[in-house]
């Protein structure tokens, strides 16, 4: 596994690890969720290291939401003079991220693969389907969707969240949009009122509506590359059931017809204990396809 340090175009400097295999036959780039980072994540290892052992290239990239809160290089795309810029999951704006998915990807088409695999896991997940929305599908060639959550959509039916929204409001028109708000998001993690109120219903992040289950799903629906969905049965996304929010996805992915599910039993969101069925489902799901 090799470090890579790279700038988004808007000067952001970030971390990826990159598993490099004896042949390319594709990359996998993934992008991370909520308040995780390379060192601390469980999984990514044994998946980059099974990936590249089959021929593919794996990037974990870092984006800016990655640990709680951070300090992060950041140099002037034209003057070039540096400075360090207060981020994290704490602080992201939602609509940054597609600079920090461009890059990683970009990165993937420098280091020579021809084909790209979209992956992400939690909040990475709605990042990846809110830069393909701006960006274009033909970009990619699959799409792996790792617990993805419907973050507007359970938010808001939480009850305390009405006040928390009211409480994030008050602060952004007070001027005080980066004040961390009273209460913690999922009860653990500090949040900044501006990156809370992105949560709320009808926002940029609102891309992946399963709990309110719209005739029109969004850009989801739109995809026509190969797509796989995996879910933990313990999960913490869970809308309805495991088995009927995988049945839903399927309805709703009119636009392959090559999409792919796997629940796996007895996981957890973070697939504590279950690397390995999650590294093995998606190395075969590659092997059948690139």
């Amino acid at each position: 596994m090799e470090l890579l340090h790279r700038y988004t175009k808007d000067g952001l400097n970030l971390v990826g690890a990159y598993w490099e295999p004896k042949e390319k036959k594709a990359c996998v780039v993934f992008t991370h969720g909520m308040f995780d980072n390379v060192i601390e994540n469980n999984f990514i290892e044994l998946i980059g290291e099974n990936l590249s052992k089959e021929g593919y290239g794996f990037i974990f990239g870092h984006n800016r939401g990655y640990g709680v809160i951070n300090s992060i290089i950041v140099r002037d795309p034209v003057t070039k003079k540096a400075g360090n810029k207060i981020i994290g999951s704490t602080y992201e704006k939602f609509g940054e991220s597609i600079y920090d998915v461009d890059l990683w990807i970009e990165t993937a088409k420098e280091l020579g693969y021809k084909k790209i695999i979209l992956a992400s896991h939690s909040f990475g997940c709605l990042k990846n389907l809110y830069y393909l929305s701006k960006k274009g599908i033909e970009i990619i060639d699959g799409l792996i969707l790792i617990s993805a959550p419907d973050t507007a959509g359970l938010v808001g039916r939480r009850e305390e969240s009405k006040k928390m929204f009211l409480e994030a409001e008050q602060n952004i028109k007070a001027g005080n949009s980066k004040k961390i708000m009273e209460g913690k998001m999922l009860n653990i993690f500090p949040i900044s009122s501006r990156t809370f109120y992105t949560f709320r219903k009808g926002s940029i992040l609102d891309i992946f509506p399963l709990v309110e289950k719209p005739k029109s799903f969004g850009i989801f629906s739109d995809i026509n590359k190969p797509i796989l969905v995996i879910l933990g049965e313990k999960d913490s996304v869970i809308v309805d059931t495991p088995e009927k929010d995988l049945e839903e996805l399927k309805k709703r992915a009119i636009g392959t017809n090559d999409f792919s599910s796997k629940l796996i039993y007895g996981a957890s969101h973070k697939y504590i204990k279950k690397e390995r069925e999650l590294s093995f489902t998606i190395v075969e799901w590659m092997k059948d396809r690139y």
